[in-house]
Parts: C-alpha cells; structure tokens; sequence
C-alpha cells in the first residue's frame, strides 16, 4: 500500500487511513518559490472530513494517485502525495500539456511571431507539398480547435503512437487524407498540436521549449522542466512535457486570474478569455462536448459535471492528469496519477473536492 504526504494547515498529519508520513530533504529554496500560504481547509469553507473521506477512498480502492493541490482563494488548503512522489517529482502531463500549447499560441500572437490564427498552416511550411488541395485551407485555429478534417484515429493504427517514432512526423500529418471540410468537424487529434508546436518553432527562431522557457516558465518561475523531442528535434506538442505538480498549479492559477500571476499579464487577458470559451461542439467517445483553443468546457458524460458551470475549464491527460479551474469558486484543483481508469480521478474532484465547499 502507498503511503502519503498530507499537508493541511501548518502542520504535516497523519490520515487515519493507515498512511504514513514521508521523509526526504527540504529544499527551502524551493518552499520560497511556492507563493501561497498553506491554511486549514475550514479557513477556507472546505470541510476537512470531505478530504478525509477522499483519502480513505483513494486507499481502500488501491488508486494510484500521485498527488492532489487544491488552491482557494489564494492559498493551499490541501497538498497531499503519496510515496514514492514529492513535490520536487515531475510528472508526464500527457495530453495536460496542450493547454500550455495554447497559452504559447496566445503569447506567439501577442509577441507578433503569429499574425493571425486564420493565418495557414502550410505557410510554416512551405517545403511541404499538399496532396489534397483542401490540406492548404487548414489554418492555425482549425489545429487549436481539433477540427482540421484529417483523417486520424487517436489511439488507432494512424495514432500518435505511431506517429511519434517516425522521424517524420510533421510531413506525416500533413499527408494524412482529408475526410472533412476544415473547421468543420472536432477529431481529437494530437498530431494537431506537434505541428503547432512545430509552428512555434519556425515562426519565433527558438525551440519551443526555448519559448516557453522565456515567455512563460520564467514569468511562473518554474523550473525542472522536461520535454521530450520527435526524431526531428521537435518538442512533442500536446504530450511528453514534464513538470511537477506545484508548478502545474502555477499555471492553472495564472490561468484563473486571466493570466496574470506576481503582478505580470504572462497569457493575454483576452487570449484566455477566447481559448476557454467554446469555440466548437462535436462528439467524443459517443459524448457531446464543448471545446476552447485546446481547453476542455463541457466533456457531454454524467461523470464531468463539475464542468456543467459556466465558467469551469479543464485540462486533462491519459492516466488521471488534471488542471481543474473554476472561476466562480476561485479555486483550481491539480491531480497526478497513474491510474488506469482514469475516470477515478474525475471521481475525486465530483464526489469529495466540489462537494466539500
């Protein structure tokens, strides 16, 4: 069985599931780049016996859950990890990471390296001769959006798995057959984001990470970050960016105050404003959905009705990783996990976080 780390209020306890404390070094470099104080849950309106009975759940169906920060109104009343995970471990956001491609795409306009989000896709690369005409009419908010009309299958023989061995990934995605009319039709599809990745590359002269590194990681000061490349030495776009969950947390809240965090507008205000507004409906996994510029508003399944607000947004990866932001509670919620059926961590945030407010 896991043990865990669970901080609430000023004091490190011990839940009275049968976990443990962990031990490890402390880095008070790391404590003074934490910019929230951590408060009791109660000093915050959460009922600390909600979070109790997460945790007892968590144990007794043997869940492999990582970590979970709840941030509210301006402090942390709930930080836990379970061993072998600290909060110096940094974790595969997976498909968590297209909301930072977004916040990119969002800077990459403002700093003028991306014109416009109608601008087309095949101008970044013009060495690339389409097969179908229609591949030219695909246009950088078509890539945002998951409405390019390639043909793709996510998890299919035509996957990103697949894909992402080639050395060849962005020609291969280029030559991918059209099936719909560009804008027209939500396909999940992280090729989409390697080539907006891949866009930022070729518009702003730097790698992405080099980007996000200056225009964003830096401003949040984040560090030990990490992000796998394709064979090309192009950073994986919507997956295989590391970071730990603190640093996640920056980031959700930057995004709950309109991209401002320390006192500086790092996302345009009006960007994120956009990219979490629908701008397309469609079906996922047989569900209806509403979706932004790569954020989550509505996911159409009974288990998501902590999206039912207006003004929540989500981004989610494989395996339970979560940035839940809700505007109307002020409050944002991170998960890390390696859990199979991932619909648990969605459980959490629905049966215990929400309802303990």
């Amino acid at each position: 069985m896991k043990k865990c780390m669970f901080i609430i209020g000023l004091t490190l306890m011990v839940i009275t599931t049968g976990c443990n404390t962990m031990t490890g070094e402390h880095d008070p470099a790391a404590d003074s780049e934490w910019p929230w104080e951590t408060v009791t849950p109660e000093s915050q309106g959460i009922r600390s016996d909600d979070l109790t009975r997460m945790v007892k759940y968590i144990e007794e169906n043997r869940l492999e859950i990582d970590s979970i920060i709840i941030y509210k109104d301006g402090t942390i009343p709930f930080e836990m990890y379970f061993d072998p995970y600290n909060k110096d471990f940094t974790h595969n956001l997976k498909s968590t990471s297209k909301g930072v491609i977004s916040a990119l795409i969002g800077i990459a306009l403002r700093e003028g390296y991306i014109e416009s989000l109608d601008a087309s896709v095949l101008s970044y690369f013009p060495e690339y001769k389409p097969s179908d005409p229609m591949i030219s009419e695909i246009t950088i908010r078509d890539l945002l959006t998951m409405s390019s009309g390639l043909k793709w299958s996510e998890n299919g023989l035509n996957s990103m798995y697949t894909f992402f061995v080639s050395k060849r990934i962005v020609p291969r995605i280029l030559k991918l057959p059209m099936v719909s009319e560009p804008g027209s039709t939500f396909n999940y599809n992280t090729g989409l984001t390697h080539l907006l990745s891949a866009i930022i590359s070729r518009a702003s002269g730097m790698s992405t990470l080099a980007f996000a590194e200056e225009y964003l990681f830096r401003p949040l000061n984040i560090h030990n970050v990490q992000w796998e490349q394709d064979r090309n030495g192009v950073y994986i776009g919507g997956s295989e960016l590391f970071m730990t969950p603190r640093a996640m947390m920056k980031f959700g809240v930057m995004y709950l105050q309109n991209g401002m965090y320390a006192g500086q507008q790092v996302v345009p205000a009006a960007w994120v404003r956009e990219s979490t507004t629908t701008q397309i409906a469609g079906s996922f996994h047989g569900a209806q959905i509403k979706y932004g510029y790569l954020w989550w508003l509505d996911i159409g399944n009974p288990l998501f009705t902590y999206l039912e607000g207006e003004d929540a947004f989500l981004a989610m990866g494989v395996h339970g990783q979560r940035i839940f932001i809700d505007p109307d509670l002020n409050m944002v919620v991170v998960i890390t996990a390696d859990q199979e059926d991932e619909s648990q961590c969605d459980i959490l945030i629905r049966d215990f976080i929400l309802p303990a407010q």
